[in-house]
């Protein structure tokens, strides 16, 4: 689905992404939905989940849920208006009119189809702030399609055609509801999931708060790696809360989590901002013992990348030296492991 994900948006022409309404129409017309529902329903992993909530929490659950599932499948409710997505053609097999049985013959039938939305223009600016997520698998968004009746293009012509009535929203690929910032678990099926899914949604995180949701998925893709260790982190920590926990006793729980990630975050700040100065020592042309001392201590990776390359230079020290600066140069993105991507996310959201 990546693929579909990236033919997508590569498509997209300026004027298009200039009109959040355009971008959204287009995603309906060649996103294939089924192909979606299909890859949730044999998925095996169980944190791929797929929610519906409505338009208005969409940037509140997707920074919310991304930091611990796999994959998430995100729709609406199903309430809404009808956008028109156009018509789309399928064959139908005809009788032979004569009765002789062997003239058979294939016509075009049409089916108006569109999709619901509250907003078509909200879902427009997610669509194109959440790209980064999209385009990397995390995030899938799934319209809720509506279908009219076959017509000939003999009686298109005619008359317009209308959409039926819009029927009661139920999927099986939907596992959760949201509702007033609550996931319902509607599945049962997936208990791993419901454990992180259902307090994400609750907890206290001030680094993603006051944060744009374009920031976020940008900052998610970039730092990947680290991202993901992230994710591991949070899974493990909200799989210890009790179940069978009191309502009360649930939100102390989760404060003392929100409290565990605050701390830990302030001691990863402290060593990344210790290494930032170590590497600004190193470009203000510090002499070489010193600056080597330094590198040791804060990366000593880098500086074992430095002595294996220069090794081979005559020069020695006049050649150590550039290959340390280089070597500083590089963000540390597996020095500082899981706390790296909340790092970023934080100094993203401070400016």
């Amino acid at each position: 689905m990546a693929a579909s994900m990236n033919a997508f948006y590569d498509s997209l022409s300026e004027q298009e992404r200039a009109s959040v309404q355009d971008v959204a129409l287009e995603y309906g017309r060649q996103v294939p939905y089924r192909r979606l529902l299909s890859a949730k329903n044999a998925s095996a992993s169980p944190y791929y989940v797929g929610l519906s909530s409505g338009m208005e929490s969409f940037t509140h659950v997707t920074k919310r849920v991304v930091l611990v599932a796999d994959t998430m499948l995100l729709s609406e409710h199903g309430t809404g208006a009808v956008h028109q997505l156009g018509y789309s053609p399928s064959e139908a097999r005809t009788g032979d009119l004569y009765g002789g049985g062997d003239l058979a013959f294939t016509t075009i039938q049409n089916r108006l189809y569109g999709m619901v939305t509250k907003d078509i223009g909200e879902l427009g600016q997610w669509l194109l702030n959440a790209e980064p997520l999209l385009r990397s698998g995390l995030v899938w968004y799934c319209p809720v399609k509506i279908y009219g009746e076959s017509v000939s293009q003999s009686d298109l012509d005619r008359e317009p055609v209308e959409f039926p009535p819009l029927p009661s929203f139920s999927d099986r690929s939907i596992d959760f509801l949201v509702e007033h910032g609550r996931a319902v678990d509607l599945s049962r099926a997936k208990p791993l999931a419901s454990r992180v899914v259902r307090p994400i949604l609750e907890i206290d995180l001030p680094f993603i708060n006051g944060l744009s949701l374009s920031d976020f998925a940008q900052v998610t893709s970039q730092e990947f790696d680290s991202y993901t260790q992230y994710r591991d982190f949070m899974r493990s920590r909200l799989l210890e809360l009790d179940d069978a926990l009191e309502a009360v006793d649930s939100q102390v729980a989760l404060e003392r989590i929100a409290l565990t990630i605050r701390d830990e975050l302030s001691a990863a700040t402290a060593e990344i901002n210790k290494a930032a100065r170590s590497r600004a020592l190193i470009r203000s042309g510090a002499v070489l013992g010193s600056t080597s001392a330094v590198l040791a201590a804060v990366r000593p990776e880098a500086l074992h990348g430095a002595l294996a390359t220069s090794a081979t230079l005559a020069a020695g020290a006049t050649g150590l030296w550039p290959t340390i600066q280089a070597f500083a140069d590089i963000k540390p993105k597996r020095a500082h492991g899981k706390w790296h991507y909340i790092w970023v996310l934080q100094k993203k959201a401070a400016r």
